[in-house]
């Protein structure tokens, strides 16, 4: 049992660890991709939105197919096309040749992020532990490992990436994942019950009354209030976060002047800082200190970096950020789940999708900006965003479901 445990623990750890990886290398790499096919910030823009859109939808996808299918399909289907989607990069030149292949790197993207979340929720859950937050610390010392790789050895990352997921595939392939479950439906049994027999008697299909009304009862968390505010602070984070992943590098080579090694460190700094910061804020117990200091820590230290004239003071701002920012998803997400007992993998659920769509569209709605203005100035509604995570931060007390039972109200850490 106890190796089984060990097993089941390393390639969860390796799971994040190859997400974190393409984090951090990507991040550091496109003023690469940039530079060499001559990419306008419009351009540029314009690829990102292609992978947001396919890394979206895989997502969106992904969470039933890996229900009826397991995890280790979806886990080798991401790391494989991590691998081919490198290798392209390396090659590609056109712009528009570009797109096919940022459309593989969002699948990729979507299919690792569901597969590693699963999985070590399978973990905690087999094994009746706590390890999301160790787990996701490990995907930020991870990107930390991938920007320093990529910055120092430059346009050759791409094929080093390229084999290093050909080796997670191969692991994934063979290793020993831990057990999962079917998620419990949202509505209980006994209505989804009533309302096919209500259907079947006017003549409708039962099968696609429940799906409907089950589609219902997953929109039906947001009117939650805990629920409501988690969407709310993990858009504006990812907003952020989005941001900083698709156009820091750039702007501290392009704007700035800083070399690629310099930018590789900077953005290396920035995950460990936001490791740093998730195990730091992780002992903390008031949610709503924890998000006000957050959010006007990381709006402060955003200005800074919007302002710095050289790279050296942005990079530490950015080393600010990245601690600042790193509790308030995994806050967020608890905040979701006690907000809604007996429902939570439901409400998690909704705030990560939500999120994440303001992850994956926040770097093209820079580049527009960026277009139009400076990229300096296209960064400053990031400090807009975080500033706000800590005026939402004062609606952060939970507030159950009306109808949900005292005995059910537990404080369950879910990240």
């Amino acid at each position: 049992m106890q190796s089984h445990r060990r097993a089941h623990a390393r390639i969860a750890a390796g799971l994040f660890a190859g997400l974190g990886v393409q984090v951090g290398a990507w991040a550091v790499l496109i003023p690469e991709l940039v530079a060499s096919r001559d990419l306008t910030p419009a351009e540029l823009g314009a690829a990102l939105a292609v992978m947001a859109a396919t890394s979206i939808g895989a997502l969106a996808a992904a969470g039933p197919l890996a229900d009826r299918i397991g995890r280790r399909p979806l886990a080798v289907a991401g790391a494989a096309g991590f691998a081919a989607a490198f290798a392209l990069l390396a090659a590609v030149e056109a712009p528009l040749a570009l797109w096919p292949t940022m459309a593989l790197y969002g699948v990729a993207s979507g299919c690792l992020d569901l597969a590693a979340n699963a999985v070590g929720s399978d973990y905690e859950r087999a094994h009746g532990v706590r390890a999301m937050v160790r787990l996701h610390a490990g995907f930020s010392a991870a990107a930390a490992v991938g920007a320093l790789l990529a910055g120092a050895v430059g346009p050759d990352a791409y094929w080093i990436a390229a084999a290093v997921y050909v080796a997670l595939a191969a692991a994934t392939i063979v290793a020993p994942l831990p057990p999962h479950e079917e998620a419990e439906p949202f509505l209980g049994a006994p209505h989804e019950t009533a309302v096919a027999a209500a259907h079947e008697s006017s003549g409708a299909d039962p099968a696609a009354a429940r799906e409907s009304s089950s589609r219902a009862g997953r929109l039906d968390v947001l009117r939650i209030p805990g629920v409501a505010v988690a969407v709310g602070l993990v858009t504006l984070c990812f907003f952020g976060d989005g941001a900083i992943e698709g156009y820091a590098a750039l702007f501290l080579r392009d704007a700035l002047g800083s070399g690629a090694l310099l930018t590789g460190v900077a953005l290396a700094a920035f995950h460990g800082a936001s490791m740093a910061g998730r195990l730091v804020f992780s002992r903390a117990t008031d949610d709503r200190k924890v998000l006000t200091i957050a959010g006007l820590l990381a709006s402060a230290a955003m200005a800074l970096v919007v302002a710095a004239g050289g790279p050296g003071l942005a990079a530490a701002g950015l080393l600010v950020v990245g601690f600042a920012l790193a509790p308030i998803v995994p806050t967020a997400l608890s905040i979701a789940g006690r907000s809604a007992p007996g429902r939570s993998a439901t409400a998690v659920s909704v705030v990560t999708t939500v999120g994440y769509s303001a992850f994956v569209l926040g770097p093209p709605l820079v580049g527009l900006l960026a277009s139009a203005t400076s990229l300096r100035a296209a960064l400053i509604p990031v400090v807009a965003s975080t500033a706000s995570i800590a005026l939402l931060a004062r609606y952060s007390g939970v507030t159950y479901a009306p109808d949900s039972p005292p005995s059910t109200r537990n404080v369950d850490a879910l990240t």
